[in-house]
């Protein structure tokens, strides 16, 4: 699995296609810009519209990933190839939550713990047709 980024790439295309390969993930990208000496880095969430923009270090490039890349292998390769900084957040019953703690579990099994915890949202409406 790769996803290609570039300065042009819209926030939601990379997001799309990494939850394509893992829909109970979802990635999230920080504002990651240096400050002043107290304030080295400074992080927020994203919610602009490209790539470049979240990083004074940006690099465009790949991230070649597989559901054996844990967690922290694949926010550290943002962080190193692209210069972005990225967090993984999985899905758990209607909230997603931070995969800190869990960052040493691989996409795939962090995926499935998603999935299990998945309860489909009903319509009462067509519940009895």
């Amino acid at each position: 699995m790769e996803l290609h980024v570039c300065k042009t790439t819209s926030l939601r295309e990379v997001k799309r296609q990494f939850s394509t390969y893992f829909p109970f993930l979802k990635l999230e990208f920080f504002v990651y810009r240096h400050h002043t000496e107290e304030t080295a880095l400074h992080k927020k969430i994203y919610t602009g519209l490209y790539m470049d923009n979240t990083s004074e270090f940006f690099k465009e490039g790949s991230i070649c990933f597989s559901p054996s890349t844990s967690i922290a292998e694949f926010e550290q390769k943002f962080q190193i190839e692209l210069g972005l900084a990225a967090k993984v957040f999985r899905k758990s019953a209607d909230t997603w939550i931070d995969t800190t703690q869990t960052a040493h579990l691989t996409l795939g099994r962090q995926n499935n713990m998603g999935a299990s915890l998945f309860v489909p949202k009903i319509n009462l409406h067509t519940l009895f047709l």
